[in-house]
């Protein structure tokens, strides 16, 4: 190569670099602008709705503890005095037991006095906390209170008067033993009654149970924490830091839990917390009937879609190939629907989960018909009226799911309060059905690429943002799916060298954004990343090293808890195989493999990025069946009409 020309692809280099790095800054700065405004907006409502009637726990220098299993509010309400006064006079709300095991039990006693979400085999720390501080500390009971304390040693001093009491105490005996320490309660002490589990202890039959916490400088209403973010309820994992603060011991890094609050602003209590009660059992209760609707009629869907392709096939049979396409067709895009319905059916009123699964039904309807009829209207583009509509419905899941976080309370594919694995912000099943939603919808509908950018950069700040998604996971899940899409649909002549390289520029980006939108956010509103954050300033790499370990261990005891999980991973698995077979002789699934390419890139790192991915998969199977079900049947019927452009000459 002659000097010449070296220095031509020296400058030519040098260019494209400065290139590269002038669209790395305008990225930068404008991720940088937009996280700035998020977090500027939201902090500015949170600041100004979030302090309003809440009011801190005071300090005690004496706390008696009483710990009663077994009990739920109906069995307070029926006990004699002094529980009666106590309901009316103390701070009170519902525990959710949350602990790393999903039946409760003794885990949530551990995790009790470990201030994080722990296992029965594990040890609780709260008894090593109070003797490091020199709080003395007496049991009156079973063996439950040493699971609350973990490390429990006797006083060298007898005869001194103990700073925290723990007792133990059965329904029968909890009044008596309420009215005993009462007797003893002085100023500047306070009485805990709290219990860890009822007496359905399994997931899909657990209560949330009563805690109450008296005093005479402890003013009435409603406990709730940073947590929850839900008044009225408060996880197992806030009762050691709370207990510390009160005492004015510095709470450990380790703990994820927050200190408790009181909400004085509800009226009628009681009846508030029976209602969030009720409602926070409600999903489980559908369950069973919403999911043999949403099976039955998924089975039909297939079933007519199997006949419609069949009979497309049979010269002899393609009469009735044009009856039985509108139908399979309409239940396609109609089932399409499902994720997004039900986070609005949850919201409607109804007595039993039959009623539910017929508001699902009328609902799902509705917005199969309502797309078919918009895609009708839809300017002209590649795509049928059928494939439009499910772009359509695509679109609208993707907003329901990444702007609906309050949709997302106690909802069969959001919050299970008795469980207390998560009680704010987007889930699992929420990242699938924005990452799918969101390509399909680009794909399909030809949106702008500009509002597509603005989406692809604004949506995993969301996502991961404390004071809405609260999703880390699920942000590195978009950015990398997005980023891969930004390749293979934008670029007409894609490389998957590109998409590795855009997408780890996408971690890295959507890392740094979010270590600067946190920053700027108080420490007692951050939560799931900013909460890591804060435990990395504390115990530095073992935090990380923590944290990962912990979420490698659920997503394994997630995938295998249920034959289930494999059979959806194997499913999408075979779809994206299929999709790439057809797309050698079909128009249609070649136009669309660069989508479907994009959606098993993001479901795929979404898999490995949340401890229960399978949801993400599982939520994006719904995107990718309905249009592979829907490609085959266009690319059958055209053949049917005489239409060869959806075909390809074979090669």
């Amino acid at each position: 190569m002659s000097r010449q020309n070296r220095d031509g692809f020296s400058s030519n280099l040098l260019c494209r670099l400065l290139q590269w790095l002038g669209k790395l800054g305008l990225v930068m700065g404008f991720m940088f602008r937009l996280g700035l405004t998020i977090v500027v907006g939201l902090f500015l409502v949170s600041t100004a709705c979030g302090s309003q009637g809440l009011k801190s726990l005071p300090k005690a220098q004496r706390i008696f503890v009483v710990v009663c299993e077994g009990v739920e509010l109906r069995d307070l309400e029926q006990m004699d005095e002094p529980i009666t006064s106590l309901l009316k006079e103390s701070a009170i709300g519902l525990l959710s037991g949350a602990s790393a095991e999903l039946a409760g039990g003794k885990g949530v006693l551990v995790t009790l006095g470990s201030g994080k979400r722990a296992k029965a085999n594990e040890r609780a720390k709260l008894g090593e906390w109070l003797r490091q501080r020199n709080v003395s500390v007496s049991l009156l009971g079973n063996s439950s209170l040493k699971a609350i304390l973990g490390e429990v040693r006797a006083s060298p001093n007898p005869n001194r008067t103990p700073q925290v009491t723990f007792v133990s105490a059965t329904k029968s005996q909890l009044p008596a033993v309420a009215h005993e320490l009462l007797v003893q309660l002085t100023e500047e002490a306070c009485l805990w009654i709290l219990a860890p589990n009822s007496t359905r202890t399994d997931w899909m039959n657990r209560r949330l149970t009563p805690i109450l916490v008296f005093g005479k400088n402890v003013p009435s209403g409603l406990l709730t924490s940073k947590t929850t973010r839900r008044i009225g309820l408060v996880s197992s994992v806030d009762f050691a830091p709370t207990l510390l603060a009160q005492l004015s011991i510095p709470i450990p890094a380790e703990v994820t839990g927050k200190v408790m609050q009181i909400d004085t602003s509800v009226n009628d209590r009681l009846a508030y917390l029976h209602w969030l009660d009720e409602r926070s059992v409600k999903p489980l209760q559908d369950l069973p009937a919403l999911s043999f609707t949403i099976a039955t009629f998924v089975v039909i869907a297939v079933a007519l879609t199997a006949l419609a392709s069949a009979f497309s096939l049979l010269a002899s049979r393609q009469g009735l190939s044009k009856l039985v396409f509108p139908a399979a067709t309409f239940l396609v895009i109609s089932g399409m629907s499902i994720p997004a319905s039900l986070f609005l059916v949850t919201q409607l009123p109804h007595q039993s989960g039959v009623v539910s699964a017929f508001q699902l039904l009328t609902t799902i309807s509705l917005l199969g018909l309502l797309a078919l009829l918009l895609a009708k209207r839809l300017g002209a583009t590649l795509f049928p009226t059928p494939l439009k509509a499910a772009g359509l419905i695509c679109a609208f899941s993707a907003i329901v799911a990444l702007f609906g976080v309050p949709l997302y309370w106690a909802t069969p594919l959001g919050h299970y309060p008795t469980s207390g694995w998560r009680y704010f912000g987007i889930t699992n099943s929420g990242v699938g059905i924005v990452l799918a939603g969101t390509i399909f919808a680009w794909q399909l509908l030809w949106l702008p690429k500009r509002l597509v950018l603005t989406w692809f950069l604004s949506s995993p700040l969301l996502m991961g943002f404390s004071l809405w998604g609260a999703n880390f996971g699920g942000a590195l899940t978009l950015a990398v799916g997005f980023a891969a899409a930004w390749e293979l649909i934008g670029n007409p002549k894609p490389s998957w060298g590109k998409v590795t390289v855009l997408s780890s520029l996408a971690l890295v980006l959507t890392l740094f954004a979010l270590v600067v939108a946190e920053s700027f956010i108080p420490v007692d509103q951050q939560a799931h990343f900013g909460a890591l954050l804060q435990r990395m300033r504390g115990a530095g790499c073992e935090a990380l090293t923590e944290m990962v370990l912990r979420k490698g261990t659920l997503l394994w005891e997630f995938f295998v808890r249920t034959p289930l999980n494999f059979f959806a991973l194997s499913l999408f698995v075979a779809f994206q195989i299929a999709v790439a077979r057809l797309a050698k002789w079909s128009n249609l699934f070649a136009q669309l493999k660069p989508a479907f390419d994009a959606v098993f890139v993001g479901s795929s790192a979404g898999l490995v990025l949340n401890d229960s991915g399978i949801e993400v998969v599982g939520m994006a199977l719904v995107s990718v069946s309905g249009l592979f079900f829907l490609s085959l049947l266009e690319t059958l019927h055209s053949s049917v009409r005489g239409d060869r452009s959806a075909v390809r000459a074979s090669p």
